[in-house]
């Protein structure tokens, strides 16, 4: 990874912000406004630029001129960013625009490509830029997570650790999620091949957030219209509060982080030089849905919480999988002195939205 330098971007600053209208993307850009920066972000279709802007509109009347929105149709070509870093001159780049979801049955069409070509689109495009002082790359702790291994009781991953995965195993991927750890791996190794290889005017940080749970700007145009439209990880959070016959469903990929701490993360990284060249892990703790359902229980209005399951009170699965280290992380990247919100504010914020989508 490329040494540490000087880099910063200052607040007032322009950034683009790729797949501007996704989960994380629309809460990082509504923390960017806040913070000073003007934004450029980029959507599939105008249909999707109209719905962020009038979000942005809602939640910040007085900055919403600083954001303005380009469609991108193809994100795997350079030339589909060329003219917008041409034209917009940012200073840095935050790539968020990569496909999370396992109802997929092309993964090389529908995951693979879009991840890693995605990625070389963006650095290329950004290595014809000279206005480009920092790109920070969004992956996931499917970047770290080596499933090979098992579960791994006693073992702590950190930012240290990697995911060996292919792109062929991402393309022969026996089930969806093995293709998107596959995909995202790919992606992030791709991104620090071409800094090595290409030694740009730019410098690099990778964030890697686990499972991103947490509540939807609060906007008619960012509230999914119906539960169907869940974004993947929240789904997992609704999964348990919504489980039939009081029974907790399993837990899937126990290690989180609430959406706003990893926005707030986006927005630090970019005014840090000491986070040049650093590969981060976003990750409050480990969960399991037993505890969803006991904090949910517990910090939801009562006629809300009476709806979640009960299963098995204060059962946790902690001691028979792998923990997670990203303390260092948190001291660096946490906006507020406390730290990272922990899931009892979550799952508080997001459970009672989750209550109110239409079924």
């Amino acid at each position: 990874m490329p040494h540490a330098t000087t880099t910063t971007v200052e607040r007032g600053s322009r950034v683009l912000v790729t797949g501007a209208n996704g989960f994380i993307a629309s809460h990082t850009i509504y923390a960017l406004l806040k913070a000073g920066y003007d934004v450029l972000g980029t959507v599939r279709s105008e249909t999707k630029a109209a719905a962020i802007k009038a979000t942005m509109r809602d939640l910040l009347p007085g900055q919403a001129h600083a954001f303005s929105t380009s469609v991108v149709t193809d994100i795997t070509q350079s030339a589909s960013y060329e003219d917008i870093l041409k034209s917009y001159e940012p200073s840095a780049v935050l790539h968020l625009a990569a496909p999370f979801a396992y109802n997929v049955s092309n993964f090389e069409k529908d995951l693979m490509e879009p991840a890693v070509a995605g990625t070389t689109a963006v650095l290329t495009a950004a290595l014809a830029a000279p206005s480009i002082r920092r790109v920070v790359h969004t992956n996931s702790f499917a970047c770290i997570y080596d499933a090979s291994l098992g579960m791994r009781p006693g073992y702590t991953y950190t930012a240290k650790d990697w995911c060996p995965l292919k792109y062929s195993d991402g393309v022969s991927a026996p089930a969806a999620p093995v293709a998107y750890r596959a995909a995202k791996a790919v992606a992030e190794k791709t991104a620090w091949s071409f800094m090595e290889e290409k030694k740009p005017h730019f410098d690099l940080i990778s964030l890697c957030p686990a499972m991103v749970f947490g509540p939807f700007l609060n906007t008619p145009t960012s509230l999914p219209s119906s539960i169907k439209e869940l974004n993947t990880s929240n789904q997992l959070v609704w999964d348990v509060l919504s489980a039939p016959d009081g029974k907790v469903p399993p837990t899937k990929g126990p290690v989180w982080i609430d959406v706003r701490d990893v926005a707030d993360a986006h927005v630090t990284s970019l005014a840090n030089a000491e986070l040049s060249g650093r590969r981060l892990l976003l990750a409050k703790s480990v969960y399991c849905s037993q505890e969803i359902a006991d904090v949910a229980r517990k910090v939801l209005p009562s006629k809300l919480a009476q709806r979640v399951p009960v299963g098995e009170p204060g059962k946790r699965e902690a001691a028979s999988h792998f923990a997670i280290d990203a303390s260092e992380e948190e001291r660096l990247l946490a906006s507020e002195s406390k730290g990272w919100k922990d899931l009892d504010e979550c799952i508080r914020d997001l459970g009672v939205q989750l209550f109110d989508i239409p079924q």
